[in-house]
């Protein structure tokens, strides 16, 4: 028993133990639209909005993305619904309003120019968030266990 609290004791002496600090970046996917992912997970503008409320700066600039992504929806609907509301009727029953249809497409069109500025602003939001978590990284810390002038000790180095 003697034998296995010592090997025990010299085994834990040898080893490291690390602070663990896992950095939770966010990725940029580009795609047909932009993606932004943490830890393989497809984030919403609202849960980026609340996962970079830690870095004001990245918050203000995700609040500017956010505004414009609801103005996307907001049009994007609204104009699909006039687009395919008129379709619909012309093929249902051949009589239809397409000056319906062209104003949804001028909706639709409108709101390119708000998908642009959700893009923009959530890139560099994300970019301003990912550059303060690497900033706050922590470093390493290495615990020794061993035999020091006055018996066995532990070593805390930082």
């Amino acid at each position: 028993m003697k034998r296995l609290i010592i090997l025990t004791i010299l085994l834990v002496s040898f080893s490291q133990l690390f602070a663990q600090n896992q950095i939770d970046t966010i990725e940029v996917k580009k795609a047909l639209l932009t993606v932004f992912k943490q830890n393989n997970k497809v984030l919403t503008p609202r849960q980026l909005l609340k996962i970079t409320q830690i870095n004001q700066e990245a918050y203000k600039e995700m609040k500017m993305a956010e505004s414009n992504f609801d103005a996307v929806v907001v049009c994007g609907f609204i104009g699909g619904f006039m687009v395919v509301y008129p379709l619909g009727t012309a093929i249902a029953s051949g009589d239809a309003n397409w000056t319906l249809a062209g104003i949804g497409l001028g909706l639709i069109a409108a709101s390119v120019p708000f998908s642009v500025a959700y893009s923009k602003h959530a890139k560099n939001g994300v970019r301003i968030y990912n550059n303060g978590l690497l900033k706050t990284e922590s470093k390493k810390i290495d615990f020794n266990l061993g035999l020091t002038s006055n018996g066995i000790g532990i070593r805390i180095t930082f």
